[in-house]
C-alpha cells in the first residue's frame, strides 16, 4: 500500500510538471496597439520568444522587395543602423549581415543570419537563422546576437488584406538583465512593425521574380 501511494505521489508530480511546462510555453497576450498585436513565452533562461500579428493590404511581392531592400532596413527595422546581402547562396537563399545602434552605455549589435523563403498553398514564408561562424568574424565594437530563429508567414484574406505574423527570439549577448532585454524585444516588434506598415505602400508596385501571386 505504502508502495502505491509513492508510486501515485510520484505520477502526480509527473503529470503536473508537465501541465506546467505545457502552460508556460503558452502565448502569453502582451499588447494591442494601433492594430498591432504582441504575444510573448517563455523560451529559456529567462528571455521570452516574440509574436507579433497585424493586417494590412499588401502583396508578397512587395513584401519580399521591402525586406531586400537593404539601404531602406533603417527606415523600419527597429535599431538597425546598417544591412548587407554578404552572400546569395540561391535565389531563395542569403546569408545576411546587420548591425543595430544601442543606447549608451549598451554597445552596438550586429548578427548574420541565414534567411530561404517560399511560396506555398498557406502563403508566404520566410525563415531566419544564425549563419554559420565562418560566414563573417567578429566585428570590433559589436556584440554579437546569437541563438537567432525568427520567421515570417503572409497569408492573403479574401477582404483584400494579408495577415503578416513575426515569430522570433534572439540572445542579444552581453550582461544586459532579461527583464530589460524582454522590454526591449517587445518595444522593439512594435516599432518595427509600425515602420513596416508605413513603407510598404511605397512597395505595391513591384513584383518579385521568384514570387507567383
Amino acid at each position: 500500500m505504502e508502495y502505491l501511494r509513492v508510486s501515485t505521489f510520484l505520477v502526480n508530480i509527473l503529470i503536473s510538471g508537465s501541465l506546467y511546462a505545457e502552460v508556460k510555453n503558452y502565448w502569453q497576450f502582451d499588447s494591442d496597439n494601433n492594430g498591432i498585436t504582441i504575444h510573448s513565452r517563455e523560451h529559456k533562461e529567462g528571455l521570452v520568444e516574440i509574436r507579433v500579428r497585424m493586417f494590412t493590404p499588401t502583396s508578397y511581392g512587395a513584401f519580399l522587395t521591402l525586406l531586400e531592400d537593404s539601404e531602406n532596413v533603417p527606415n523600419w527595422i527597429d535599431k538597425a543602423s546598417h544591412s548587407r546581402v554578404l552572400r546569395q547562396i540561391s535565389a531563395t537563399e542569403n546569408i545576411v549581415y546587420t548591425q543595430f545602434s544601442a543606447p549608451w552605455p549598451a554597445r552596438n549589435r550586429d548578427m548574420v543570419t541565414y534567411s530561404k523563403y517560399w511560396v506555398d498553398e498557406l502563403g508566404f514564408n520566410l525563415t531566419i537563422t544564425d549563419a554559420p561562424e565562418s560566414a563573417l568574424t567578429k566585428q570590433k565594437g559589436y556584440v554579437r546576437i546569437r541563438s537567432v530563429k525568427a520567421s515570417w508567414m503572409l497569408q492573403k484574406l479574401t477582404n483584400g488584406t494579408t495577415l503578416i505574423e513575426y515569430k522570433a527570439f534572439a540572445d542579444p549577448g552581453g550582461m544586459l538583465p532579461n527583464w530589460l532585454i524582454n522590454k526591449l524585444s517587445r518595444q522593439g516588434a512594435q516599432s518595427t512593425f509600425e515602420g513596416l506598415r508605413e513603407q510598404l505602400p511605397k512597395y505595391q508596385e513591384f513584383s518579385h521574380p521568384q514570387i507567383e501571386e
